[in-house]
């Protein structure tokens, strides 16, 4: 009786251990499966950064390189910079679209809301000026001719630095009307609100001089 009361035992006992075994190789793989993840979070976040970057740098190379009234429509009249919070039209010397390697373009760029309403995307539209005629009509254009930049985010929104008669009298407004506003404005400011619980991303391109 006692040699099986031992036996009995000693099969408990490897019972409990597989048991407790099981029990860390769960913890263990789902500690690597938390590290995977998070891994891949990461490289996700790095790529998205890098990617931001990338277009924010671009959007502020062709905001800077702005032209003022030396393109004409097919009335003759000047191509100006205008615009509100959330959208912006301007001349550039610099494209971002491949096949408009030559000359200069006429930018479009719109913030637009996601299918639920809580988030917006910025998309572009550009065109080499060479090609722009009097049937291009930019205030109706169609969803398939424009490109994203930015998808959804909490908010976006431009802002135009109007000039003052000094450095402190110089202002941030959310419009540019050439009926009102004469000329460029010294500086565009991007503002973009991925999360609302973080820190804005905000990009400045000069368009006047002396602008920080």
């Amino acid at each position: 009786m006692a040699r099986n009361a031992n036996k009995g035992f000693t099969l408990l006992e490897l019972l409990i251990s597989l048991t407790i075994l099981g029990v860390i190789v769960v913890i263990i793989f789902g500690a690597f499966r938390i590290g995977v993840r998070a891994w891949e979070k990461g490289e996700k976040d790095v790529e998205s950064r890098q990617r931001q970057r990338i277009v924010l740098d671009l959007i502020k190379r062709q905001l800077a390189s702005t032209c003022l009234g030396e393109v004409k429509d097919a009335r003759q009249q000047p191509l100006l910079l205008k615009g509100d919070d959330k959208s912006i039209e301007f001349v550039s010397h610099i494209p971002m679209v491949p096949g408009n390697r030559f000359g200069q373009v006429y930018v479009k760029y719109v913030v637009k809301s996601e299918d639920d309403g809580e988030r917006e995307r910025l998309v572009f539209w550009e065109k080499n000026t060479v090609l722009l005629n009097k049937e291009t009509d930019v205030s109706d254009l169609h969803e398939d001719e424009f490109f994203e930049l930015f998808p959804g985010v909490q908010s976006i929104a431009f802002e135009y630095l109007k000039a003052g008669s000094d450095e402190e009298t110089s202002q941030w407004q959310q419009t540019w009307d050439q009926s009102i506003d004469e000329g460029l404005p010294r500086a565009v400011r991007v503002v973009i609100m991925e999360d609302i619980e973080k820190a804005p991303i905000c990009v400045i391109a000069p368009i006047g001089p002396d602008v920080d």
